[in-house]
């Protein structure tokens, strides 16, 4: 009897683990399951992006790359070469202009034919009231230059001139601006090859021509001096007018320029000297390349405006005598000891730029 307890004790034991078996492979098997909605499909997380934490720290600043600009120039500006070529303004004086052409062989026939009416440096310079002096269609057909002589042979075109005036300014600008050149002293021209006696209207051409009495006040005897004057400003610029006037030579010319510029301009002109009025002249001193300009006691009211109108005319008459510094005194006195106090006192004047 007791026999059969055990067994059947043994029996119920035995049935518990079954069951318990069971239940664990249902759950294993469910683990597998792919269409078990409880459990997360881990496939796809097999690459990993590490982030790093900077939440709460300061970005680091980068590291300072200092900026360089640069100038882009064009391949025209940079064979662009400065010239002097010589104009005629509204008043039939001529008038001197710093200007740019593009750089070729050749460079002094180049600035003759910016000088022609209806060139493309011309038409440029024509809208600050100045106009050229060599007729429109003007060729030049030859060019020599021998022992400081040079001699340029001009199209016929040259000959379509109306007034003796003109051709008076055409010959002289020609000169000047042939004359900038080192290499050049006198100037001979010649018309399609010939040498003519005189142009259309009567100027004779049949004889060098050298750098003297621009703009021509008075008679040519004796010793030209050059002193420069302002014309009207316009509605884009004024611009500088060389006046010519002869007289017998003069121990200090650059008194008798500073003289003739305080004097004023010829009244029959509408220049004027940039000096303001009262301001009288006492005597110039030149100590090398300096000159020391002593004004009347009058200056002592000059305003700073007044004071560089003035500077700038004075300086600009004095450059053809290499003056490169000059020195403003009252009675004897350096403007500050009179009390005047003016910065840029030796700033050359803008001349004539176009």
């Amino acid at each position: 009897m007791a026999h059969n307890k055990i067994i059947s004790l043994i029996l119920i034991i035995f049935i518990a683990v079954c069951l318990t078996a069971c239940g664990t492979l249902d759950m294993m098997v469910g683990l597998k399951d792919e269409n078990n909605p409880d459990i997360a499909d881990l496939s796809d997380l097999t690459d990993f992006e590490i982030v790093e934490d900077t939440i709460g720290e300061e970005a680091l600043e980068e590291p300072y790359e200092e900026v360089i600009e640069t100038v882009t120039i064009s391949t025209e500006e940079a064979k662009m070469t400065n010239i002097m070529a010589y104009y005629e303004d509204e008043y039939g004086f001529v008038v001197p202009v710093n200007t740019k052409i593009p750089w070729e062989e050749g460079i002094a026939k180049a600035t003759l034919r910016s000088m022609v009416r209806g060139s493309e440096t011309e038409k440029r310079i024509a809208q600050s009231g100045l106009r050229g002096v060599l007729p429109e269609g003007t060729e030049i057909r030859g060019m020599s230059i021998k022992d400081g002589v040079c001699r340029v042979d001009f199209s016929k075109n040259i000959l379509n001139t109306s007034t003796l005036k003109q051709e008076e300014n055409l010959i002289s600008a020609i000169t000047y601006a042939l004359t900038e050149f080192p290499t050049i002293d006198k100037v001979e021209l010649l018309v399609d090859g010939q040498a003519l006696s005189s142009l259309t209207n009567g100027y004779a051409i049949n004889k060098g021509f050298e750098r003297e009495n621009i703009n021509l006040y008075g008679s040519a005897d004796g010793v030209n001096y050059t002193v420069y004057y302002k014309a009207p400003d316009t509605e884009v610029m004024g611009h500088y007018v060389p006046i010519t006037f002869s007289a017998a030579k003069v121990g200090n010319p650059v008194e008798f320029v500073m003289e003739k510029l305080f004097e004023g301009p010829p009244a029959d002109t509408t220049l004027s000297n940039n000096i303001p009025v009262g301001i009288n002249l006492r005597d110039v001193k030149v100590i090398g390349d300096s000159a020391v300009v002593n004004l009347g006691v009058e200056a002592v009211n000059l305003s700073e405006e007044d004071y560089k109108d003035m500077n700038s005319i004075v300086v600009l008459c004095l450059e053809q005598y290499g003056i490169s510094d000059v020195e403003f005194n009252i009675e004897g006195l350096s403007f500050e000891q009179a009390g005047l106090y003016f910065e840029d006192s030796n700033v050359t004047p803008v001349f004539n730029q176009y």
